[in-house]
């Protein structure tokens, strides 16, 4: 029914509105980005961002309570929908780095009794069901067998608020590095790892898409390009057409 309203009023240009849930890291560096963006070029289509936990994107998109869902995923072969009539595709790639106070080379002896590494006291999260804020941990139990407590920051403003208070380590995306980080006395720790996330759209069906749904994601991939695996890992597929 909706398909034939659509088409039975539809003037050739995309309209209506789209409720696009996302996590936090994307909300505060992507998402004002593609607003502006589909402003210009679909001046019909009215986003509406909505802030949410990892956790909850897929299920809000079964529900009905948003139209798209943007996510974070270390791993962009995983298109595997968790809920059946889930579509998932894997977008842009989105580099995560170490931010922090410089540390010593050497943690202590009560932490390391026999092998040096990185003393990090805490690490801050951003968002705890984010499978790319997992991936510091990860690291740290496994090549040092540290367990380091976890403080949840809400954004990554203050993720960075706090490292640079001397609070702990945070994995940021790298667009929230500038020229301001050493002001306050903060650096990209290179001895700890960097990864590569990337961003994963989630939406109903798999077929008919509604006109304002179908111009948001066709825009975000034609501003920002999507990932492809080949048999040698995954490249990205350049933006198709230039929105500036």
């Amino acid at each position: 029914m909706d398909e034939m309203s659509t088409a039975m009023r539809s003037s050739g240009e995309a309209t209506g509105r789209v409720v696009v849930g996302s996590t936090v890291l994307l909300m505060e560096y992507e998402m004002s980005e593609l607003v502006r963006e589909c402003r210009y070029r679909y001046p019909g289509v009215q986003v509406s961002p909505k802030v949410m936990a990892a956790a909850e994107i897929e299920n809000a998109v079964a529900a009905g309570d948003i139209d798209i869902g943007l996510t974070l995923t270390t791993d962009p072969a995983d298109e595997v929908p968790r809920i059946p009539g889930i579509s998932r595709q894997s977008l842009f790639r989105v580099p995560l780095v170490p931010v922090g106070l410089s540390f010593s080379p050497s943690s202590p002896a009560s932490l390391l009794p026999e092998r040096p590494g990185p003393c990090v006291e805490r690490v801050l999260v951003v968002d705890p069901d984010c499978a790319a804020q997992e991936v510091l941990l990860r690291h740290l139990k496994i090549e040092y067998g540290i367990d380091p407590p976890i403080m949840e920051t809400g954004s990554t403003r203050s993720a960075l608020s706090l490292a640079g208070a001397g609070l702990g380590v945070a994995m940021v995306p790298e667009t929230a590095i500038d020229a301001d980080l050493t002001r306050d006395g903060l650096t990209v720790l290179e001895d700890l790892p960097r990864t590569d996330t990337y961003v994963q759209a989630l939406w109903a069906g798999s077929t008919w898409l509604s006109p304002a749904v179908s111009a948001f994601l066709e825009l975000v991939r034609k501003a920002r390009g999507t990932v492809a695996q080949t048999r040698t890992g995954v490249r990205t597929l350049q933006a198709e057409a230039s929105l500036s």
